[in-house]
């Protein structure tokens, strides 16, 4: 061990330095003997040296001076290893993405289609192709709506006439009048234009609907900024019989269906 060897050169060293010098007196030493009690000494002293490094060792439990040459370091013990402090801050949870939501599908049932009944209409002056309605729609005050049907009706046919009304268009102006919204017609190949007519036993102001296509209708906004209208109007057909369907199903209302007088024909 180092420290022991230190201590026990140390020790010698000192016992050398400070042994007593032989008195002189008139009995002389030899040379010889000199030597040999000198070396007595030494042997004494390193004996008592060795014993008493013993016993430091006993008393340690032999344990290794740390400074020991080629001793390993001390491992840190499980409470300074888990408590000690680091500079490194922990690193935070990531949170779970949130799924997108699919964007709603757009069909028949974001158009708000309702009962109306013309309540009073007159040609448009300056629009040759334009009648101007007013219609009741089951609100608080008429719609103002322009169809451009003069090619297929007269005045005296539009008065009084119940028809299917796309409520939920912005309004605009037409040859300067303002239409806020639009009478659903059926329209063939062939040129001719017709009404969609609600069943006789609906009220105006009932809301058309489409079974298997169910939910609330858009807001005008919505309709204008999505092109709601333009996506959907392609499956709106009249069929075989006549009747107003969106992709196969009826377009109903009051317990009836909505029909037409041109079978196979576009709606819009």
């Amino acid at each position: 061990m180092k420290r022991s060897a230190l201590l026990l050169s140390a020790v010698v060293t000192g016992a050398c330095a400070f042994a007593p010098a032989p008195r002189r007196n008139t009995h002389v030493r030899t040379t010889s003997t000199l030597s040999v009690s000198r070396e007595e000494d030494l042997e004494l002293t390193r004996q008592a040296i060795l014993k008493h490094i013993e016993l430091t060792d006993t008393e340690s439990g032999g344990v290794v001076d740390d400074e020991e040459e080629g001793a390993p370091a001390a491992a840190a013990s499980p409470v300074e290893a888990e408590g000690t402090p680091t500079d490194k801050k922990p690193k935070k949870k990531k949170k779970p993405q949130q799924q997108q939501q699919a964007p709603a599908e757009i069909d028949v049932s974001k158009l708000n289609i309702v009962v109306g009944e013309i309540k009073k209409a007159w040609e448009h002056e300056e629009a040759d192709k334009l009648f101007c309605e007013e219609i009741d729609c089951g609100e608080d005050e008429p719609r103002q709506i322009a169809s451009g049907l003069r090619a297929y009706y007269n005045v005296d046919d539009l008065v009084g006439r119940r028809v299917c009304v796309l409520a939920n268009l912005k309004a605009r102006k037409l040859v300067g009048f303002p239409s806020h919204g639009m009478v659903l017609c059926a329209s063939d190949e062939e040129g001719g234009v017709v009404f969609v007519d609600p069943p006789t036993d609906a009220k105006v102001g009932d809301r058309v609907t489409c079974e298997g296509f169910e939910g609330e209708p858009a807001t005008e906004n919505q309709v204008q900024k999505k092109k709601i209208f333009e996506k959907v109007y392609p499956d709106l057909r009249t069929d075989a019989n006549g009747v107003a369907c969106y992709k196969g199903k009826p377009l109903a209302v009051g317990g009836g269906t909505c029909v037409a007088s041109l079978v196979d024909a576009q709606v819009s």
